[in-house]
């Protein structure tokens, strides 16, 4: 079981049904979930399957963890099973309207709780060996690991910012192009195929095709080599501004994930 922290920027507008509804089904789509798989909470989801690690390929998502579900009575003994031979820890929960206690309180009642059961172990709030993390979801208990957090991409959910084609001159700053605007929330083409795109697809149907027929092109010139115009055709430079050594660096990004 995972827990899933999305991006709030695109969840404070009028928009914000359009983007979750795009978000959860690129989820969906990416992960072939079953329709009970995936809850559905405020800036968070949980996600019951396995093997979820192309979420970090998911624009939208700020993190995902791997988590242990608990009802109240249980906090206590579900915070203490995650610790294993650390000699540090520290609690960081968020105020709890079921258990009608602050954030505070609730830290220092399982935390003296810990002290009680692993006598070895000492409270340290900086730097701690292990910190462990509570969140309340309608009812339920949701208890991780910080250190066990997974950060994504964030950005916006693929889907929500218009369909622009990509004239492709050179392979790497067009692959940067691409991954930007992706990242911006686009539905984007491409005049010549680009293998390391492919693995940001999977909700929707990457296309490879000219671009007479687009109204919006990108290119992928930075300032040194701005030479293209076209008429009546809106015309995107994502990398302006971008220096030689930040597009590798985004690059050896892609190549990672």
């Amino acid at each position: 079981m995972y827990l899933v922290a999305i991006g709030e920027i695109f969840l404070k507008g009028k928009n914000r049904v359009i983007f979750e509804r795009r978000l959860i089904r690129n989820i969906r789509k990416t992960l072939n979930l079953e329709e009970n798989e995936l809850l559905k909470f405020r800036n968070r989801y949980i996600i019951k399957k396995e093997n979820i690690e192309k979420l970090k390929r998911v624009f939208g998502i700020i993190f995902y963890v791997k988590v242990k579900e608990s009802k109240k009575e249980g906090i206590k003994q579900t915070a203490l099973s995650l610790i294993n031979n650390e000699n540090t820890f520290r609690i960081t929960a968020k105020k709890s309207q079921t258990l009608n206690k602050s954030s505070t309180e609730i830290n220092e009642e399982i935390g003296e709780y810990i002290l009680e059961k692993n006598p070895g172990i000492k409270v340290k709030l900086d730097n701690a060996e292990i910190n462990i993390k509570i969140e309340e979801l309608r009812n339920n208990f949701y208890i991780y690991k910080e250190k066990d957090i997974v950060r994504c991409l964030g950005g916006l959910p693929i889907g929500t910012g218009g369909f622009v084609h990509i004239n492709v001159k050179d392979d790497m700053k067009s692959t940067i192009t691409a991954f930007l605007l992706l990242k911006k929330g686009c539905i984007i083409s491409l005049s010549k195929d680009l293998p390391l795109i492919n693995k940001f697809t999977d909700s929707f149907n990457l296309r490879v095709r000219q671009e007479k027929d687009t109204d919006i092109i990108a290119i992928d010139e930075d300032l040194k080599d701005i030479e293209i115009k076209r008429e009546n055709k809106l015309i995107l430079r994502p990398l302006i501004g971008y220096s030689e050594k930040e597009i590798k660096d985004l690059y050896s990004l892609v190549i990672s994930l």
